[in-house]
């Protein structure tokens, strides 16, 4: 007879299977993320009619390698949405006078490197670098296309972040107000006497786990209830939705509110829900209305949703590499686009500022991003050369460099979610590609 405690291992496991770690930062790659993975064409992935068995990406595989080379580009096909529609004339993106960066070396000398070699070393599937608003390098890897909008996962809290420091800035949201006042549904949970501003830096003190390896993690509930696994792996009886899920958090952290960051996907999903309530009008009506109806966009982006309808706001969102730059550029620009204030000034002050240090120190991830914040749901590197940063899980970056008229996208496939896979080899290169740009030509 297999015992209660059995099973409920070998269930986690069979999810943990199907749904890997979204955070940004994993310190440790799961065991189950070492399993060798069938030798398949990632070629033949989604051809035929149909496809055969192994070669079809669904709900239960889409996470898993080779699988997300298809998946990653192609959510809308495997999860509902709302689409972010271009509108009015493409802004085009005009080419630099300078050489592009195929031969520029990001490695060592013992361990000499390119740009181009860099990129394949740590899976890109896209990557676009603006300096001074023109492109001075765009390439595509593993048969992407430029047009394909290519999902963001944990880049698409920095977009909930802008709006809701927009909001802020603009007196429409407090941001020392309660989420319980903000929001009344979480008025009887941990949520409720934690500040917006504490939300939006996830310095709120709301207990909630994302660990993988562990089936009483608060991350398997809530991966079931906005339906990115199959649903068998529900339990029955439990909530649906995220909106239901975040009402059942009622835990804090032993320390006081404000005083540590602690990553946690959830944060961004009630600082999403504030600054829908705040602005009367949900996250993808106002990056259609913000972003897509006024940068000049060239493609179709859109928003994930969960199954009542919710947008995932904490990694749901997917873009092509070129719209990517255009918000950056547009940030870079603070917050100006052909003559018009698209995102307040303030708010870009405040993110190259970043926020608390000596919070992020109390996270523990100070030893990995030294001297690093995060404000707004954004990454702050105050470190030469400054940038902050939209980050997401299997590589996903937009960076946007201040002092030196820079932008960078990068969008990945990489067969593990963890950052220190790509951190090192990426900001090394970011760190020469911005020296070769200051010296003199």
């Amino acid at each position: 007879m297999t015992s209660p405690s059995n099973a409920l291992a070998r269930r986690a496991s069979r999810l943990a299977g199907a749904v890997t770690a979204m955070a940004t930062l994993a310190l440790a790659v799961p065991a189950w993320a070492l399993l060798a993975a069938p030798a398949l064409d990632p070629s033949k992935l989604m051809q035929g009619f149909p496809p055969p068995p192994e070669y079809r990406v669904h709900i239960g595989n889409w996470q898993q390698n080779p699988q997300k080379l298809w998946s990653f580009r192609h959510t809308r096909e495997l999860f509902p949405t709302r689409p972010l529609k271009p509108t009015g004339p493409v802004r085009e993106l005009p080419l630099s006078s300078r050489d592009s960066l195929a031969q520029l070396q990001v490695g060592s000398a013992d361990a000499p490197l390119t740009w181009p070699q860099m990129l394949a070393a740590t899976h890109v599937d896209a990557a676009l670098v603006l300096h001074k608003g023109r492109i001075i390098d765009e390439r595509y890897f593993k048969g992407m296309q430029a047009h394909e909008p290519h999902l963001m996962f944990s880049a698409t809290k920095s977009m909930a972040g802008l709006m809701g420091a927009t909001l802020i800035a603009e007196g429409r949201l407090d941001e020392n107000a309660k989420v319980g006042t903000v929001l009344p549904e979480l008025a009887d949970s941990a949520w409720a006497d934690a500040t917006v501003r504490q939300v939006l830096d996830m310095t709120d003190g709301v207990r909630f786990t994302e660990v993988y390896t562990d089936p009483s993690s608060d991350i398997f509930p809530y991966v079931a209830a906005m339906g990115w696994v199959p649903p068998e792996f529900r339990k029955p009886g439990s909530p649906f939705g995220i909106q239901a899920v975040l009402p059942t958090l009622k835990r804090v952290e032993p320390e006081a509110r404000g005083s540590a960051f602690r990553y946690r996907s959830a944060a961004t999903d009630v600082a999403a829900w504030i600054a829908a309530r705040a602005a009367q009008q949900s996250l993808s009506d106002w990056l259609q209305q913000r972003l897509w109806s006024r940068l000049g966009m060239e493609h179709e982006g859109n928003v994930m949703l969960d199954p009542v309808g919710t947008e995932v706001a904490f990694a749901g969102m997917s873009a092509s590499a070129r719209d990517l730059g255009r918000i950056g550029q547009m940030l870079l620009q603070r917050g100006r686009w052909d003559g018009q204030q698209i995102i307040p000034e303030k708010v870009i002050e405040q993110l190259i500022r970043g926020g608390s240090t000596e919070a992020f120190k109390a996270s523990g991830m100070e030893k990995f991003r030294p001297g690093w914040s995060y404000r707004d749901q954004w990454w702050v590197n105050p470190q030469a050369p400054r940038s902050f940063a939209a980050m997401g899980a299997y590589g996903q970056r937009l960076y946007v460099f201040p002092d030196d008229e820079l932008v960078v996208v990068i969008l990945s496939s990489h067969p593990q979610p963890v950052a220190a896979l790509v951190d090192g080899p990426q900001l090394a290169g970011l760190k020469r590609l911005t020296e070769s740009l200051r010296a003199p030509r």
